[in-house]
């Protein structure tokens, strides 16, 4: 095990919350059951420790539990600096382009209504899926063999006038939703607590979208 698995290993390693012995600061009290048990060398450790000018620390006799293994009582006592370059960066997703997938059993069916009837460009196919831009965002309508609706919405748009896009894409063929207990207009639009217009309808695989205007 190299300088660089070691560090790593000993970054993975969550110290406990209460420290049985004194850490100094900007340092990490690393407990040494868990890094000998996968299978490190303790003096391969110990040699790095010391390397990076950190040290092995016991927890002292007089704190220590009657019946703890020997290696239960030993730390590696590591500055922080050490630990944070072993430790696998930040993951996220906020600064990537999203990707949408809708289900579909006939893309004979799909690709026209998506394309013609709601107007989203194409911008490829294959025999297994076309994808569609809808403002920036890449949707892709993928073939599948089996298909059960869900009774919830899978896409939806943000548009400014709910009125007149309700009204165009009816003209266009689209039968909005209706829900027994819910209060919608004569458009099939309902109005939320919070002021947001809402209004459902479904592709032809019947997955739900919606309009929403806030």
């Amino acid at each position: 095990m190299d300088g660089e698995e070691i560090r790593a290993l000993l970054a993975s390693v969550v110290a406990p919350a209460e420290m049985p012995i004194p850490v100094p600061p900007n340092m990490s009290a690393i407990p040494a059951a868990p890094v000998l048990d996968a299978g490190a060398d303790p003096a391969e450790v110990e040699a790095w420790v010391r390397s990076v000018l950190g040290w092995p620390k016991r927890v002292p006799p007089m704190f220590a539990p009657p019946d703890a293994a020997e290696r239960e009582l030993m730390f590696y006592i590591v500055p922080d600096k050490e630990l944070e370059r072993g430790r696998a960066p930040a993951v996220s997703l906020g600064g990537s382009d999203l990707i949408a997938f809708v289900p579909t059993k006939d893309m004979g069916r799909a690709r026209p209504f998506y394309e013609k009837t709601l107007g989203l460009p194409i911008e490829g196919e294959s025999p297994v899926a076309c994808a569609f831009r809808a403002n920036g965002v890449l949707l892709r309508v993928i073939v599948v063999e089996q298909l059960t609706p869900f009774p919830f919405t899978l896409l939806g748009w943000s548009v400014e006038d709910i009125a007149a896009t309700v009204a165009a894409l009816t003209a266009r063929g689209v039968a909005f939703d209706r829900f027994e207990g819910v209060e919608q207009d004569e458009l099939g639009v309902w109005r939320s607590p919070g002021g947001a217009q809402v209004a459902w309808f479904k592709d032809p695989d019947a997955n739900t979208l919606s309009l929403t205007q806030f």
